[in-house]
């Protein structure tokens, strides 16, 4: 089989090894440029904001066994060092720094950092006060929407967790369904947090490395459209994109529709094994319009990626030029011991971190 081009084959082979290894050098070079650099090159945490602390971070801690755990910038601790506690609301704090970074002036905020097993990246609560903030629950459809998705050891078990909490459900039916990932669920943290939990696959349990209920988590994001999604996670961040595939009907009734169309693509970030997951619903005739968000980081469900990138200052001019808005006042980063942090909006209102670490710089 003739792998090559055609334009750089010749029957007279000598007299072309100039010009035929100029030709490579420059089809190779062209075949790499295709290819987006990784600027994301790790997930920290994935942030998501509530109306109440201590009622959220239960939710999780008795419905899939999450502990609290340290922030990822107070620096080494000892293995034996405690995790941060929840600051009750009386004590959540201000700090002009994180108003720039956040556009959030005059508010006070708390956070809660927690841990999954067998999770690469942290997971963080933000609750923000003395400042306006919208609370609507997210159809899975609305462009904006976002969701944790948990692969669990024993679905049964948290489902039984879950009706004793009397956690709203979005699948039809109000059970867990087979899809083609298995046995899954859609339900609703206290907040109307989106939370999918399926069970685990037996090469999934098989790879687990803790002995604990939540066996993987990854992320989800809804959108308007895909290909102006991929032109931010892929053409401006480099993310590795996998193949987009239509979800059959239990998919559907999974999310609470019993017609349309989903389509999903899974996008990875560079030195971290965590999928996110990026829907686009065509709904049904019968199912009003969604309704897309345009979150404040203050506002109930706000969905944030804390992203490790590289090349800060280059990527906040792509950023820019791209048509992309930054939420940072001023569009520039604040500065602290640890780093650069500001924050940028994506295509539907999701809210992205950029933190450049200083060793980076």
């Amino acid at each position: 089989m003739n792998l090559w081009p055609r334009s750089l084959v010749s029957l007279r082979g000598a007299p072309l090894a100039g010009g035929l290894l100029a030709l490579v050098v420059s089809w190779h070079a062209r075949a790499q440029e295709s290819q987006p650099t990784p600027v994301a090159r790790g997930l920290y945490n994935w942030v998501h904001t509530t109306a109440d602390a201590e009622r959220a971070f239960a939710f999780y801690r008795d419905v899939l066994g999450l502990e609290l755990a340290r922030s990822p910038f107070v620096g080494a601790a000892a293995p034996d060092a405690s995790p941060e506690r929840i600051r009750p609301a009386a004590e959540a704090g201000s700090d002009p720094l994180v108003w720039d970074l956040t556009n959030t002036h005059g508010s006070r905020f708390r956070t809660v950092f927690m841990r999954a097993a067998n999770t690469p990246f942290g997971l963080e609560l933000a609750e923000f006060f003395d400042i306006p903030r919208e609370t609507r629950a997210a159809n899975p459809w609305d462009p904006g929407a976002s969701r944790l998705r948990f692969a669990v050891r024993d679905l049964e078990s948290t489902v039984a967790k879950l009706h004793g909490l009397a956690s709203p459900v979005v699948t039809l039916g109000a059970r867990a369904l087979g899809t083609a990932a298995g046995l899954a669920i859609l339900v609703r943290d206290p907040d109307g947090y989106l939370v999918e939990i399926r069970q685990a696959s037996a090469a999934e349990l098989a790879r687990a490395t803790v002995d604990a209920d939540v066996i993987d988590t990854s992320i989800g994001i809804t959108v308007a459209e895909l290909g102006s999604a991929l032109e931010f996670y892929r053409g401006l961040l480099g993310m590795a994109v996998g193949e987009t595939r239509l979800a059959d009907a239990a998919e559907l009734r999974l999310n609470g529709l019993a017609g349309g169309e989903l389509r999903q693509t899974p996008v990875s970030i560079a030195g971290v094994a965590v999928t996110v997951v990026i829907s686009e619903f065509e709904l049904p005739a019968e199912v009003p319009p969604a309704v897309p968000f345009r979150w404040r980081i203050q506002d109930v469900g706000a969905p944030q990626f804390q992203l490790e990138v590289a090349g800060l200052e280059a990527l906040l001019r792509r950023t820019t030029k791209s048509g992309y808005s930054i939420l940072s006042r001023r569009g520039r980063p604040i500065e602290r011991p640890f780093g650069r942090f500001v924050f940028a909006i994506d295509a539907d209102g999701v809210l992205v971190e950029f933190v450049e670490p200083a060793a980076a710089r």
